[in-house]
């Protein structure tokens, strides 16, 4: 059997804190394709928005970015993205995205090993 998912269907968290405005969709998730080793997601930053600073604790994740135009912080690092870039942040480094542009900055992020979704809440501030 081949397990799918739709990203218009796919369950999605709404962040709407001033400064923080976006929208991230979970595609390949334990609690959506029954996935155990990979965490799989588009997200949309708005713009004059961001990403919340955090880090994951033992967990990589890799930035995709499809659209819009904008910046990635690792650490102590920064570097201006668009589309077709590829962004790694090691485990328990702090990462942010910045889109300090007037359109959407969209992406796909894929997180090892995968989020468990009290702990994802937390880490995105997602009340």
């Amino acid at each position: 059997m081949v397990r799918h998912i739709i990203e218009e269907e796919a369950q999605g968290d709404r962040i709407s804190e001033e400064g923080f405005a976006r929208t991230i969709k979970h595609l390949a998730a334990p609690w959506t394709l029954g996935t155990s080793n990979l965490w799989l997601g588009t997200d949309e930053i708005e713009p004059h928005n961001s990403s919340n600073p955090h880090a994951h604790g033992d967990q990589e994740e890799v930035f995709f970015f499809l659209s819009g135009k904008g910046r990635v912080r690792v650490d102590d690092d920064e570097i201006e993205v668009g589309p077709g870039y590829c962004v790694f942040c090691p485990a328990g480094s702090v990462h942010q995205v910045l889109n300090d542009g007037d359109t959407i900055l969209r992406f796909v992020a894929a997180v090892a090993p995968p989020f468990v979704p009290e702990k994802f809440k937390a880490d995105h501030r997602i009340r």
